[in-house]
């Protein structure tokens, strides 16, 4: 949970950075500093052009939002409507579903060795009347990559012939999995050709990233979150993101719920907007800039009476890639070593456990 407190008549926003408690001061008036107020929005249809100039233009603008932000909204992705419409339609059947029938893939196990989560339920958790924090109040569904699941057209390996999700089975919910991989592939699909986008914004050849991304990293996680009665209530706590990128498609609401934190340590709103997605870059990304780019703290808080569904789509790189800080964001004299992918991703993993986020199911929007 996030929380706001006066020190000596100063406030501050407390948050976890890269997994590690921080806190920033909010600014005001001539103290504030030149920061965002609203996420820029990018029309992506570009992305589709033919004509690599176009993809430049595009990647450009995505550059810039990535330095100065972090955030931001992908306009005309190309995403069919209609299915996302149906994904969250079937979110709402899924969430609605008994809770008996949800609780069959509930999984309590952590696979210490892998760095990914197995697909699973997690129980929404409500904040006890006795406590001072609060436990994040949503429900979830999480699947990641899984090459026993054919849908998924992954090799099976030793190190891969596992099963990593689970399903529920009960006749009443046998529309979930299609509806979770009709999504899945279209968002990992998108997502390459962003990959593309983002090279090209680091000055790299379009296609940099593919050898480390034969094989990434994928969640999909069904969030929803309920009314918040209370201002001391957290959809999610403040935090940044551990993975490469993260597009996040969310149900409309009258109020926003999704935040965003700028320099000034203000929570600035990112309303639903329809025929888009939500872009953040994530700590990965920020490594590999050499804090170039922005993995910027957000949060959830639903403050405005209604139900909230969430498909956040997480990115990264194959779990076996090795990965360093990129030629051109390395500083004279300073050593930089390479790190695993999934090596960090255990890190992360393991630090949040032992946090006041108590993120057995990592980042959600």
């Amino acid at each position: 949970m996030s929380t706001t407190t006066t020190m000596t008549e100063e406030a501050w926003v407390h948050y976890h950075d890269g997994g590690i408690p921080g806190r920033r001061r909010v600014l005001m008036g001539t103290a504030s500093k030149p920061t965002f107020s609203e996420l820029p929005r990018i029309d992506f249809q570009r992305i589709y052009s033919d004509d690599l100039s176009d993809r430049q233009q595009l990647a450009k603008e995505v550059g810039a939002a990535c330095r100065d932000v972090g955030f931001f909204y992908a306009v005309n992705h190309g995403v069919d409507d209609s299915m996302l419409k149906e994904t969250f339609e079937a979110s709402r059947k899924f969430f609605n579903l008994p809770t008996e029938v949800k609780m069959e893939v509930r999984s309590i196990s952590r696979r210490k060795a892998r760095p990914q989560y197995e697909g699973r339920y997690i129980a929404p958790r409500f904040p006890p009347s006795h406590k001072l924090t609060c436990p994040d109040l949503k429900e979830g569904f999480l699947m990641g990559e899984d090459a026993t699941d054919p849908e998924q057209n992954r090799a099976v390996t030793p190190s891969t012939a596992s099963p990593r999700n689970q399903w529920p089975t009960h006749p009443s919910a046998l529309f979930w999995r299609p509806a979770i991989y009709r999504y899945y592939t279209a968002m990992y699909t998108f997502s390459k050709r962003l990959l593309g986008i983002f090279a090209l914004a680091l000055d790299l050849p379009e296609h940099a990233f593919d050898a480390i991304t034969t094989h990434p990293m994928t969640n999909v996680r069904a969030v929803h979150y309920p009314p918040q009665a209370s201002e001391a209530d957290v959809g999610i706590g403040a935090h940044t993101d551990f993975c490469w990128f993260t597009l996040v498609c969310q149900s409309h609401t009258e109020l926003p719920a999704l935040e965003v934190l700028n320099a000034n340590g203000i929570w600035v709103p990112v309303r639903p907007e329809p025929h888009t997605f939500v872009v953040n870059i994530a700590d990965f990304l920020k490594l590999v800039t050499g804090g170039t780019w922005q993995s910027t703290v957000h949060r959830v808080r639903n403050m405005g009476g209604e139900e909230r569904y969430s498909l956040p789509f997480f990115f990264s790189p194959n779990e076996d890639a090795r990965v360093s800080v990129l030629e051109q964001f390395r500083k004279e004299g300073e050593v930089y070593e390479e790190f695993g992918v999934g090596e960090y991703f255990q890190q992360r993993l393991d630090i949040d456990r032992t946090t006041h986020l108590g993120s057995e199911e990592g980042d959600e929007k």
